[in-house]
């Protein structure tokens, strides 16, 4: 897997193109190294706990959730290179346009034996706040191999389409979700993606994630994109990587 292959320019084929818009979702194969998602790690390990020493209370993100960072694209040289790198750009850029705008950048983890539930919700029930985008999505990057016993995501093929449903307060990881933790959605599946792979999907996409029941934390770094028309994104986080033309 590690070899100058993978530090190729490549784009989406016709046929992935389609199926993200179908779908609402995809997983990309190869296009970290192992070595590159190592050195993330290590770099995220130093940044949470710099934010552990910062809080005394050993909990960063949104709700104290363990574990988590936000405004990733802004703490350091390491994580600013990791949310513009231009493999990632070329990859999105026949979905996102014209041109790409980083909106948010942020690290999500569960902890090795969480029961910690992140209900069903769609991003744009949060994005929209601050911008609306027609074209907003995200890139899911797990550190190590996700699956469903240490908590991938699950997602409901297609219901991207459907527009933003109402969303309230149901506690657990997500301040806004479309329902309890118990909520069935229908035609749900999960998405595993192994280390190296990349999962994208759109803003609007259903989809949520369970418990880890493995003795290794899960971690994601997610990044979300949209189109460089789009004037402004999360505070101080939106920055144009490639201008529109």
């Amino acid at each position: 897997m590690e070899n100058d292959s993978i530090l190729e320019k490549r784009r989406l084929t016709s046929e992935q193109i389609a199926s993200y818009e179908h779908e609402g979702y995809l997983v990309i194969p190869d296009v970290f190294t192992l070595a590159e998602l190592e050195a993330v790690d290590r770099e995220l390990d130093c940044l949470v706990e710099q934010a552990q020493d910062q809080t005394g209370e050993g909990h960063v993100g949104p709700n104290r959730n363990p574990g988590w960072l936000l405004q990733l694209g802004l703490r350091s040289e390491i994580t600013q290179r990791f949310v513009r790198d231009e493999r990632v750009l070329d990859l999105i850029s026949d979905i996102v346009r014209p041109g790409v705008a980083i909106y948010s950048a942020k690290l999500t983890a569960k902890m090795p034996q969480s029961t910690d539930i992140c209900h069903w919700h769609q991003d744009n029930a949060y994005y929209n706040a601050h911008a609306m985008s027609m074209t907003r999505m995200s890139t899911w990057i797990p550190l190590t191999d996700t699956d469903v016993q240490n908590g991938c995501l699950w997602v409901v093929p297609g219901s991207h389409k459907g527009g933003v449903r109402e969303h309230g307060q149901y506690g657990g990881q997500c301040p806004k979700a479309m329902g309890p933790a118990d909520m069935i959605a229908d035609g749900a599946v999960p998405c595993p993606v192994a280390a190296g792979d990349m999962l994208i999907f759109s803003s609007d996409l259903w989809h949520h994630s369970k418990e880890n029941l493995t003795d290794r934390i899960r971690r994601a770094f997610i990044v979300s994109y949209q189109e460089a028309t789009v004037p402004r994104g999360n505070g101080a986080q939106w920055k144009i990587l490639r201008e529109a033309v």
